[in-house]
């Protein structure tokens, strides 16, 4: 080994032990590793805002991570807590941004060049208000539906909008209440046991599991379908009611008629004819 390389080697191993000690190093820092996922859960950091709304992408994350045994670590590189697995076989890195959510694309952009993961492999689990409370739905691709979050994923990473997202259902405030204070706060109880009832935590994880090992487009099909709204049955027509025949009318009488009624009187008229002057007796009704 040459003098140069000995130099190289000892000013850049403090840099090496504190990327480890930061956690890139446990990740597999700088590993394109073939079919490797970024999933990414959207929250905000600290305990004031943990179980809000606005934090379902983190708690989805939390659950995966939890029944799929991968710890967290904490990545100030990328300003994100981080965890490396397996899910059904697949390489995952799970991501929760801790620049709140405004800022989240920073993040992504940061771990996506890092591990070199290209955005068809990168999935985005967030809280959205145009789904239900209780109802999960997929998307490939489009605009950020007023989600900051997204907003900055698609400004930072993803211009040309595509990448796979699972939306969890928060729906929208009651009337009379700020869209900031409705994510920013708590499930009610009664929507809380609604998602208990109806299973949502564990289907937004099954949601991402179906995209890993099905494909978007497939998963994408079968839990959209399962929340569609049915069409309303239209009603059978009525059979329309026959119409009453209509009542002849009265002929209207001319006003000559009416100024002649009764018995007119007979007049003798001279009429001129060719063979000469003769008088006739006629009725006064006009022909």
């Amino acid at each position: 080994m040459g003098l140069l390389a000995v130099v190289r080697k000892v000013v850049t191993a403090p840099m090496r032990l504190i990327e480890r000690v930061r956690g890139h190093g446990s990740a597999g820092a700088g590993v394109a590793e073939p079919g490797r996922w970024l999933l990414v859960g959207l929250g905000n950091p600290g305990s004031r805002f943990e179980g809000t709304r606005h934090n379902a992408g983190f708690d989805v994350l939390d659950i995966l991570a939890r029944t799929e045994g991968i710890s967290w670590t904490d990545a100030a590189r990328h300003r994100a807590k981080v965890g490396v697995g397996k899910i059904a076989g697949v390489p995952v890195l799970l991501a929760k941004p801790q620049t709140y959510m405004n800022l989240s694309g920073e993040s992504v952009r940061s771990l996506c060049r890092w591990y070199k993961i290209p955005n068809s492999n990168l999935l985005v689990v967030y809280d959205d208000l145009d789904t239900a409370v209780g109802a999960i739905k997929l998307k490939g691709k489009g605009g950020h539906g007023g989600h900051n979050g997204i907003r900055n994923i698609i400004d930072e990473v993803c211009g040309d909008k595509v990448f796979a997202r699972v939306k969890f259902g928060i729906g929208r405030p009651k009337p009379g209440v700020e869209v900031y204070d409705h994510v920013l706060t708590k499930f009610g109880d009664d929507e809380a046991t609604e998602l208990e009832s109806k299973g949502t935590w564990a289907k937004a994880c099954d949601a991402v599991r179906g995209v890993l090992v099905d494909g978007l487009d497939k998963t994408m099909s079968a839990v959209n379908t399962e929340h569609k709204a049915p069409k309303p049955q239209k009603e059978p027509k009525q059979p329309k009611e026959p119409k009453e025949p209509k009542e002849p009318k009265e002929p209207k009488e001319s006003p000559a008629a009416a100024a002649n009624e009764g018995d007119a009187p007979a007049v003798t008229v001279d009429t001129n004819v060719r063979d000469g002057a003769e008088k006739v007796e006629m009725d006064s009704t006009p022909l």
